[in-house]
């Protein structure tokens, strides 16, 4: 039953079932064929982990260290869920939870930026952070920036805060482990000096025979890793690096 469920799961829901209607629509089609051919092909590449692995490992092998002594720790925002208890998404929590845990140990201000055009990003994340710190009894100072809506005005916002708050621009930076090498150069482009806290690792070397399946967590995974390398395309045709 095991080997079943499995199975089932692999084949008969996304993404595995839409290979499957790709493939079926190549060999009754009268024209076209090698192009539903390839989109089954492309869609089973995608969604496979070693794909995934393949398109993650770059991104997330960095262990980037300016020789610094941070004055504060940066997060970036990554969603919010108002109507959730905890309103940060998965992927953003645990931004947010090493975030309070390194502004705990080092005694540095925790500063978010992330905003929103209809969700206030930084309100909701400041309602995590009031219920983590009340619970723990934690006293970190923390601040906000609220007006960003991609990371170069993570970047360019937060510069701004800085200057505010007369912090001197060496910070922990802390991001999706996916999401940290743009993050970087963004950040840098904006004169910070930087360690590198990336948290959410989605590379994983390990396999087993089930890997050879289609898997909407894989498939989600190559979308997460293009979308940075379309990133940093655009920051290399901007000039920013």
């Amino acid at each position: 039953m095991f080997v079943i469920s499995k199975l089932f799961t692999y084949l008969f829901l996304p993404p595995g079932i839409f290979i499957i209607i790709f493939i079926l629509a190549g060999i009754f089609a009268k024209r076209f064929k090698w192009l539903f051919y390839i989109s089954a092909l492309s869609l089973y590449l995608l969604s496979t982990k070693f794909i995934a692995n393949l398109l993650l490992y770059p991104l997330e092998n960095i262990h980037y260290k300016d020789n610094i002594s941070p004055k504060a720790i940066v997060v970036l925002g990554g969603g919010t869920n108002p109507k959730d208890i905890l309103k940060a998404y998965p992927d953003a929590f645990k931004r947010e939870i090493y975030g309070l845990l390194l502004a705990k140990k080092y005694n540095l201000p925790f500063i978010f930026t992330g905003g929103g055009i209809k969700i206030n990003e930084a309100k909701n994340i400041k309602k995590d952070v009031d219920l983590i710190t009340k619970t723990c009894g934690c006293k970190i100072k923390a601040y906000y920036e609220n007006k960003s809506l991609d990371t170069y005005e993570n970047a360019k916002y937060t510069a701004k805060l800085f200057n505010k708050l007369h912090l001197k621009k060496e910070i922990f930076l802390v991001t999706s482990a996916y999401h940290m090498k743009r993050s970087i150069d963004l950040f840098k482009y904006f004169h910070f000096k930087i360690i590198a806290k990336p948290v959410g690792f989605f590379y994983n070397p390990t396999y087993d025979i089930w890997d050879i399946f289609p898997m909407e967590g894989n498939f989600h995974k190559s979308y997460k890793a293009i979308h940075e390398y379309f990133g940093l395309l655009s920051l290399k045709l901007r000039g920013i690096i």
